[in-house]
């Protein structure tokens, strides 16, 4: 069974390897594309790390043992800065900052008489661990390398719950998969911990095989999804308006129904002095509310809902009353003239009424 994990572990190095090589070598990329670089090249530098640690062959690269932990306890201010974008639209303000460094650079510090130790040393320190467990001062260090990986967890659920509404996630698995994602990460550093604290064995493996699988996982999505992540940018974007929005104390989804009976049901558009203020006021909504409904959930502006009702009648009265003339059919839908009729039906069908009813004929 051991065995087979490490295959995979190693398989996800490779091909999270070539995940880095793919990203960092664009041409043109964008500092988001060679964020998402960095990511894949740490993220292989562990997975290495852990494959050569379980077996003999750390032997033979004795002085790679524990290099990983500064690039580890880098992953966390990539992983902000990579979901930062989502967030914020001016990129001036997606920067590195001096203090996202300094888990780093403790690291680097603390570790430093031991990455200049001899190949012998390292390999009896190395055996030693297998033995008595993972010291003091080393656990200490592989936490301070770790903690920036739960504060990008933190970050990103935390702005996720911020700008996106409880049932815009539930509609969109993308959104469900950005924190299925970052909660595996952080799922894993925790096992990480928790065997590192309580001398568990294979705590490193079993962290490794949950980033392979996190690895494998996040190929698969690109593979069938490659808009995923734009897909997210335009749902958080269209999160944020509805922050600003006048409507956040009513439910949608009730707005929905109730136009579609004053449309349907009572067909206000029949009226031909229909204006924004008089369905607002029958949809009990200011003048702003009902045109901030109507362009941002509806896509469409006043005049263009109430046109593709009256269009949508009129076609049926052209196609089965050949008696009626076009003029008489303009003004029984709601058009205040016939011209207002024919500019509005040539836009939603590309052709004029005279047209479509020679066309119903044949």
């Amino acid at each position: 069974m051991w065995n087979a994990i490490l295959y995979l572990i190693v398989f996800s190095a490779g091909l999270s390897f070539l995940f880095a090589l793919g990203e960092l070598i664009r041409t043109n990329a964008s500092r988001q594309v060679f964020v998402q670089g960095l990511l894949f090249l740490f993220v292989a530098f562990f997975q290495t790390h852990t494959y050569l640690t379980s077996t003999e062959l750390y032997q033979y690269f004795p002085h790679l043992y524990l290099v990983h932990l500064p690039f580890t306890a880098c992953l966390g201010l990539l992983l902000k800065l990579y979901f930062s974008e989502l967030w914020n639209e001016n990129p001036n303000k997606n920067r590195f900052s001096f203090w996202e460094f300094v888990p780093a650079i403790i690291v680097i510090v603390l570790m430093f008489p031991f990455y200049i130790s001899t190949a012998e040393e390292k390999i009896a320190i190395h055996n030693s661990y297998l033995e008595k467990g993972v010291p003091l001062l080393f656990q200490f260090i592989i936490l301070i390398a770790v903690l920036p990986i739960f504060y990008a967890t933190y970050y990103v659920f935390s702005h996720m719950v911020r700008y996106v509404r409880w049932e815009a996630i539930k509609k969109s698995a993308h959104l469900r998969l950005v924190g299925l994602v970052v909660g595996i990460g952080a799922f894993a550093s925790a096992i990480g911990v928790y065997t590192l604290f309580f001398h568990q064995k294979h705590g490193l493996q079993i962290v490794s095989f949950f980033v392979a699988c996190l690895v494998i996982g996040i190929y698969l999505l690109r593979q069938k999804s490659p808009e995923l992540w734009g897909e997210v940018q335009r749902i958080v974007i269209e999160e944020k308006k509805y922050q600003t929005s006048q409507l956040g104390s009513f439910d949608l989804e009730t707005l929905h129904i109730r136009l579609k009976t004053l449309m349907e049901s009572k067909k206000v558009y029949l009226d031909d002095t229909i204006n924004l203020e008089k369905l607002a006021n029958q949809m009990q909504l200011s003048e702003h509310q009902l045109s901030e409904f109507l362009n941002l959930h509806l896509k469409k502006s006043f005049f263009h809902l109430v046109n593709h009702y009256r269009i949508k009648d009129a076609k049926d009265l052209i196609k089965n009353h050949p008696e009626k003339n076009i003029l008489t059919i303009a003004y029984e839908v709601g058009f205040p003239s016939k011209s207002t009729f024919y500019d509005a039906f040539k836009r939603e069908l590309g052709q004029s009424p005279s047209d479509y009813r020679k066309n119903s004929k044949k």
